[in-house]
């Protein structure tokens, strides 16, 4: 059914574009491995999803290992070290969607969650997502508009896994579901400087404290560590790749006062934004949109 391995890997947006839109592919595609042909340990800056079409495997993530078969699929967040490997009597065939931006992790988190909250998930079939992957990589080319219409296919990926999360109980989608909502609206508005926690606790129709517990125990961490987290992500790229002064860096991640923007990113990178700027300087790109 599959060539040995088809790739395309998205070259009509920089990486630049890529860290600041809200959702872009960075690659996609298929192979048939080898048997006990692995993969890492290693950790991305884009998000990846494979679908297991035929044989097994194995992924280990966050110190567990997880035995895959046909009609899975496995999640792997960006920054997560990971490692797969093809069983070595029943090596898989998969087909893969790797994306990134600032809405890219809300989505990953949304499919994990209706899902049932793990990195490996059934699918109905695998075929149907081959079939769409395989129509991305015949789509290919060098044009923006093949570029946009290979978007659109993730984007319909992306809209079939979290229709497909059937399983968990309305009580517990509901509380994963307010934790969700919170980072959607943190990722949308981490650039404003009046952003409060209280506030989106006021729009969900929940307590702050109550809206703080759920958030740590479904994202990791506390809706303010989050905020913070982005505010200096964001913070990082803009350092790395435009040449735009302190002060308007502060205030585009949400900082009205430059002095207290760079206490806070010299807590969090232990530099100050300066020093930041010198020493991770990215080289000019060629190709931006």
């Amino acid at each position: 059914m599959m060539q040995k391995m088809n790739q395309y890997v998205d070259t009509q947006t920089s990486s630049s574009h890529k860290n600041v839109s809200d959702l872009i592919l960075y690659n996609c595609g298929t192979e048939n491995c080898d048997p006990n042909y692995s993969f890492g340990p290693i950790a991305r800056d884009f998000h990846l999803i494979h679908f297991v079409v035929k044989g097994r495997g194995k992924l280990s993530i966050d110190n567990e290992t997880y035995p895959i078969k046909e009609n899975q699929a496995f999640l792997i967040p960006a920054n997560k070290i990971a490692f797969y490997q093809a069983d070595a009597q029943d090596p898989w065939e998969y087909c893969w969607v790797g994306f990134m931006g600032i809405q890219s992790e809300y989505y990953l988190q949304h499919i994990a969650v209706v899902n049932g909250g793990a990195y490996v998930i059934n699918v109905e079939n695998a075929n149907d997502f081959y079939m769409l992957i395989q129509t991305m990589l015949d789509i290919s080319g060098a044009s923006l508009s093949s570029s946009l219409f290979i978007q659109g296919y993730l984007y319909h990926i992306l809209a079939m896994l979290v229709s497909a999360g059937k399983t968990i109980s309305a009580v517990h989608r509901g509380s994963l579901s307010y934790a969700l909502q919170a980072m959607n609206y943190l990722d949308k508005n981490y650039s404003n400087t009046n952003v409060q926690i209280h506030a989106i606790a006021d729009f969900l129709g929940l307590h702050p404290n109550y809206l703080s517990t759920i958030f740590k125990q479904d994202i990791g961490v506390t809706p303010k560590e989050y905020l913070i987290q982005l505010r200096m992500k964001k913070a990082c790229e803009l350092l790395q790749q435009t040449n735009y002064p302190i002060h308007i860096i502060s205030n585009s991640v949400g900082y009205a006062d430059p002095l207290t923007f760079s206490r806070a990113f010299k807590t969090v990178t232990g530099m100050s934004p300066k020093a930041y700027r010198e020493s991770s300087r990215l080289p000019p790109e060629s190709n931006d949109l």
